[in-house]
């Protein structure tokens, strides 16, 4: 949408940086183009076999991978579906040609209006089964997907060739539809992008994107539209212009997937939500010119196929009086709303492999949120659509988390913060943990039953508190799920001792929110203490912990009401204490695992009877 509408323009950053270079106050006043909202059916009913010639001869011209279009599952089920549609026995004949796909997809639409021809139907019932017909393809794509993903049959690659098919024959129908989804609705499609950038001495930049597509009732005419406004309170360094360029290039890169995406949001095989997008120019933010910037995206789509309405809001700020950046992104698509926010130090190392043990913990968290969903643990409480959507939004938060953590740690290396040496203390400390843990033949480590994905030892990354949480809106069916992830540090001094503590913490949560009263969370922490005398590590404490925590339920009909069906608690401890006393090592472990569980038992005398468990396993 963004590339269409502006024409001659490679893409909206390419634009929005065009703006910034111009470095002057503008406005581009919105232009309007008029076409007869009735000529594509007056086409198909003076010129039909014209037509019909014209749009397989464009098909005949566009050719896929032959990888995807030999697939002969995805051939024959898609087929079939097409076939169904048909709306008269007789059609036109190829001879011994073998129809495509979307050839055949195309006859169905043709064989629809030919049958309205021959009843002698009106403007508004041609334009009726016209809409009726793109329904029914794009169904007849869905069922595809759906029979295939049932047989296991459904990869990326036959996803990839059901995707392009469908493109193709969604291209050649678009002059149709468009005239068919402007002069049914009255509201307008609005493209809606506004970006707000602060720099570093005040100075604040406002940029406005619209684009809008509607009809004109009065004059029976369609009408398209567009405006670009750049505003500049204040007198911007080229410094300062160089960092908004940056700033620009990223985010027009986010616009253009954005609504990219949302065009193609009435695809049954496209997750109307973030694909391509990416956050990583967050890595690069100049934060010696600019403060911040705020950044809008949204569409409203109001036609036959999609009334979904899709926002993206994002904030970046960075304070350098606290050392702190913040970041808060909201998505909203039909049902889908992903909401993350991350707030960070700007002081920080590189650690990479902390960073992939993050990472690591964070995917399963999702993970054990995901299939505690549901008593099937290879299925997700969201579907299919919804866990892509999931996925998706979590990618984009892993991808920022990396990004701001890489912003620190060059932050941390500016030549005006050197001074602090904060890295120095806490990266010597790490090193001092790390050797006594992984080298010292004396460790007998924490030996705990649950695995700690959040790494034993010191990490040098910069201190952070990140959530996201991912909601499923399907009227009284509302599933939500929560994951976060923390790390705190403190330095201290006391006599000849130093030392560093660190918390690290990860937890996940689902529920039904409104709907059911299921529940699942786990909470895992490591906790690690130090102390430093000349520069020898002389204690070393660690802890890490696991809890979990299910309850199911089940609706029982006769009582209207949800039943808990199986209570679980399980928590798991591991403790160590070591001590260097004049080359003594002293070393204590505790290690304890507890559960407690009840699931019900069905019994026609009572009504209420549960079978319980309980387990407890201490080894010092």
């Amino acid at each position: 949408m963004v590339n269409s509408t502006l024409g001659s323009q490679a893409n909206l950053s390419t634009l929005l940086a065009q703006l910034v270079n111009n470095a002057t106050q503008s406005s581009v006043s919105p232009s309007l183009h008029t076409s007869s909202d009735l000529q594509a059916i007056n086409d198909l009913q003076t010129n039909e076999s014209k037509i019909t010639d014209g749009l397989l001869s464009q098909l005949n011209n566009e050719t896929l991978d032959e990888a995807l279009a030999s697939n002969q599952n995805v051939e024959d089920v898609l087929k079939q579906q097409l076939t169904s549609l048909f709306t008269i026995s007789s059609t036109p004949s190829m001879l011994n040609y073998k129809l495509s796909d979307e050839e055949l997809a195309l006859r169905t639409v043709i064989s629809s209006q030919h049958e309205g021809l021959l009843k002698n139907e009106n403007s508004t019932q041609l334009i009726e089964r016209l809409s009726t017909s793109v329904k029914n393809i794009q169904g007849a794509y869905a069922n595809t997907s759906d029979i295939l993903s049932s047989l296991g049959q459904l990869r990326h690659e036959q996803k990839t060739f059901l995707a392009s098919s469908q493109q193709h024959v969604e291209r050649s129908l678009n002059p149709y539809m468009e005239s068919l989804n402007r002069a049914k609705y009255q509201d307008d499609d609005n493209y809606l992008f506004e970006l707000s950038v602060k720099t570093k001495e005040g100075d604040v930049i406002n940029i406005t994107f619209n684009s809008s597509q509607g009809y004109d009732e009065k004059t029976g005419e369609a009408i398209d539209g567009f405006g670009i406004s750049y505003e500049v309170n204040g007198n911007l360094s080229e410094a300062e212009h160089g960092a908004l360029t940056q700033v620009m290039a990223g985010v027009g890169e986010m616009a253009d997937e954005f609504f990219k995406v949302s065009e193609n949001s009435f695809n049954p095989l496209i997750v109307p939500n973030q694909t391509d997008m990416s956050l990583d120019f967050l890595a690069d933010f100049n934060s010696e010119q600019l403060a911040g910037f705020n950044v809008s995206f949204s569409t409203t789509q109001n036609d036959a196929l999609d009334t979904a309405q899709n926002t993206l809001d994002l904030s970046y700020s960075i304070d350098e009086a606290s050392n702190q950046q913040a970041l808060v992104f909201k998505a909203a698509g039909e049902q889908n709303d992903i909401d993350f926010a991350l707030d960070m130090s700007t002081i920080g190392a590189k650690d990479t492999q902390q960073m992939q043990r993050y990472l690591a913990s964070l995917d399963q968290s999702l993970e054990d949120s995901r299939v505690n969903s549901t008593k099937d643990d290879k299925e997700s409480a969201f579907g299919r659509k919804g866990d892509e959507a999931m996925q998706q939004g979590f990618a984009l938060f892993k991808g920022a988390f990396a990004s701001m953590s890489s912003a620190a740690e060059r932050y941390s290396n500016l030549e005006s913060l050197a001074e602090q040496h904060f890295n120095d203390g806490r990266a010597m400390v790490a090193d001092l943990v790390d050797n006594m843990i992984t080298n010292d033949a004396r460790y007998q480590g924490l030996g705990n039953k649950a695995p700690n994905t959040l790494g034993a030892s010191i990490s040098k990354l910069a201190d952070f508190d990140a959530t996201f949480s991912y909601a499923l809106d399907n009227g009284d069916y509302q599933p939500k799920s929560t994951i976060e992830l923390s790390q705190a540090t403190e330095q201290s001094q006391l006599g000849e001792l130093s030392g560093v503590t660190q918390s690290k913490n990860v937890s996940s949560h689902f529920d039904y929110q409104y709907s059911r009263p299921d529940y699942y969370d786990k909470e895992e922490s490591y906790n690690v203490g130090t102390a430093v005398k000349n520069k020898e590590l002389v204690g070393l404490d660690q802890s890490h912990e696991v809890d979990v925590d299910t309850k199911m339920f089940e609706f029982n009909p006769q009582t209207n009401q949800y039943e808990l069906q199986m209570a679980m608690q399980e928590q798991t401890v591991s403790k160590s204490n070591i001590r260097l006393i004049d080359d003594i090592w002293l070393e204590e472990n505790e290690n304890s695992y507890n559960m407690n569980k009840k699931e019900r038992v069905e019994s026609d005398e009572k009504q209420d009877e549960f079978k319980k468990q309980a387990a407890i396993l201490i080894i010092n």
